[in-house]
């Protein structure tokens, strides 16, 4: 292009057009023409802005950077229409990117010449203040727009994630909430709310119960519960380590503490910082460990095996043993400071065999549990085997009745009706009301269902129909056929021949 081509550009340019002839010619003897084939860069974003672009022919799209990394254009120039502009403003680096669609030809000019011009010119600089706010409400457009439409995207994916962190939430909580101990007698709804009490504060806690009764199921209710719950929760067993393991296990130990500690090693009081840590069989604790135990809780202090530093851990310890504490305090085999700052809240959990309400909720409990996890349709249990179960001692309690049912998914398969003759000989030797006939057996089951519903709901019987999800007129019926005497407290069985 001429030179007289070019001064008519120049003449049509906005900014320019109020320019002197003579003006015009300066500047564009100072500039130079360049050609761009299609998809070469113009501008880069983040370069120096020494100058600025008249379109001459040809098509060229701006694009910005956001954060994320996204790139989103902001305008489009075509020939006639200037790029880069924002170089007038000042001489900072380019806060756009420009890329050439065609075939592009362009008069670079620089900033200094260009502003030299058109500063001497009150009405050109009018219009090149137009031009350039213009450009500035048209980009923060394009941004504004571009922000919008990530602001939708953002809370479209929050409002999943909200959905996907209740169904886990709920899960979570089923799992390892005060809903997994499960049972609606009144011995499980007290220990739910002691769980509950234990919850709301950061004081040691001690369970006490026999083996299999859910002393970690519990533990786990109270972290997930407390406010620790984004915490660890790091369960650890006293009673399967060596005096040596369970120390270096408990506080970590430093390389070359003993044969074989080739690297220093953090402890699961570390791992448990700001979390739970979940000393399960605590009776069982070495003598010797049980002193730096008593003062981790009393300082939040411990050092690792083979250190002398003085490290800190905010973990929260829940303590639990099938013992008797108080025995072991006595003989001298447990710490009587140690038991005392461990016992400030205390929870016991009762024996299966002192809930034997709770059993058919347990079995349907467990069974749904283990067919969900091997993604079968659960078992289903004649109410003769339901009574036998609640005949049963239990003595390895909720763990015995869980190996229990895993036996029969494997024994009879998915779905099954279980009848009595299905069950471990051993749980077949619980003594039976009268006979131990099919009928009896039945009969004996709803009525000490009906009876435990009527004194759970102080005798109201619509309530008491409620939770057994009968009609209240079901019920009435039920009561006259099976001979519950009613109470202002409650209920109780009394079967023809039953004494």
């Amino acid at each position: 292009m001429d030179h007289l081509a070019l001064l008519d550009c120049m003449r049509l340019a906005p900014a320019l057009r109020r320019l002197p002839l003579g003006e015009l010619d300066r500047l564009v003897s100072r500039g130079r023409v360049r050609r761009f084939t299609p998809g070469s860069c113009l501008m880069e974003e983040g370069k120096a802005a020494d100058g600025l672009f008249l379109l001459l022919s040809g098509q060229v799209v701006v694009r910005k950077q956001l954060e994320g990394g996204e790139e989103r254009v902001i305008a489009v120039r075509r020939d006639g229409d200037w790029m880069g502009e924002m170089a007038l403003i000042d001489d900072g680096p380019r806060s756009a990117s420009a890329f050439a669609e065609t075939a592009v030809g362009a008069l670079w000019l620089p900033r200094d010449a260009f502003m030299e011009a058109v500063t001497r010119h009150s009405e050109a600089v009018l219009d090149l203040l137009r031009m350039v706010i213009t450009r500035l409400r048209e980009a923060d457009s394009h941004l504004i727009d571009a922000l919008q439409q990530k602001t939708k995207v953002l809370v479209a994916s929050n409002r999943r994630l909200t959905r996907e962190n209740r169904r886990l939430q709920g899960e979570l909580d089923e799992r390892h909430g005060f809903d997994a101990f499960v049972g609606s007698s009144s011995t499980a709804r007290r220990l739910r709310a002691a769980a509950r009490r234990a919850a709301e504060s950061e004081v040691p806690v001690l369970i006490r119960g026999e083996t299999g009764t859910g002393k970690e199921l519990v533990a786990r209710a109270i972290h997930t519960a407390s406010q620790r719950a984004a915490g660890r929760f790091v369960p650890v067993n006293c009673a399967i380590f060596t005096e040596p393991l369970l120390e270096s296990a408990l506080f970590g130990h430093a390389r070359g503490a003993f044969t074989g500690a080739s690297s220093a090693k953090c402890g699961l009081v570390e791992a448990a910082d700001g979390g739970t840590l979940f000393l399960d069989e605590i009776a069982d604790m070495p003598a010797a460990l049980q002193g730096a135990l008593l003062r981790f809780l009393e300082l939040g202090e411990f050092r690792r095996l083979g250190e002398t530093e003085v490290r800190h851990s905010r973990a929260r310890v829940i303590a639990a043993t099938h013992h008797d504490l108080d025995s072991a305090v006595r003989s001298g085999s447990f710490r009587r400071d140690l038991f005392y700052r461990l016992d400030v809240l205390s929870i016991v959990i009762p024996p299966l065999r002192e809930r034997e309400g709770d059993i058919p909720e347990l079995v349907r409990h467990v069974a749904t549990r283990v067919a969900e996890r091997l993604g079968v349709e659960p078992l289903r249990f004649d109410p003769a085997a339901v009574v036998r179960l609640c005949a049963y001692d239990f003595p390895g309690n909720v763990r015995e009745l869980e190996n229990e049912i895993e036996r029969l998914y494997a024994l009879l398969g998915p779905g099954a009706l279980v009848l009595s003759d299905a069950l471990s000989p051993k749980m077949l030797q619980g003594s039976l009301p009268r006979s131990g006939h099919y009928a009896d057996a039945v009969r004996h089951f709803k009525s000490q269902l009906v009876a435990k519903a009527l004194e759970e709901a102080g005798g109201n019987r619509a309530h008491a129909a409620e939770r057994l999800g009968v009609h209240r007129s079901n019920l009435v019926r039920m009561i006259r056929e099976l001979g519950i005497r009613e109470s202002g407290e409650g209920a109780r069985a009394s079967l023809a021949g039953e004494r």
